[in-house]
């Protein structure tokens, strides 16, 4: 049986704000249990939400290239725009480019 995490534990792992974890739970980007006011977020699921960024980190080409001025400035766009939530999920993504 999983464990389940407060939105501050939550936010404590992934380095996010407890204000981020629940707004992702209202939207349903990251699936949560709810409790009249309370949200818990069971472990597996934390792990689930994370598997897309760590499969990437994983499968990533080693590169000991130094990164130019502009590739720290898009690295630095897109973590700004995961700790904000405007990412999508790559399912989306896949099905806009069939189109």
């Amino acid at each position: 049986m999983d464990r389940l995490l407060t939105p501050e534990e939550a936010a404590e792992i992934l380095a996010v704000s407890p204000k981020s974890i629940r707004e992702w739970l209202r939207k349903g980007k990251l699936k949560g249990l709810r409790a009249g006011r309370l949200w818990r977020i069971r472990e597996g699921d934390l792990e689930a939400f994370l598997d897309p960024v760590l499969q990437a980190l994983e499968t990533a080409p080693e590169d000991d290239e130094p990164l130019t001025e502009e590739d720290r400035k898009a690295v630095a766009e897109a973590e700004k725009a995961i700790v904000q939530g405007k990412t999508r999920p790559w399912e989306e993504v896949k099905r806009e480019m069939r189109l």
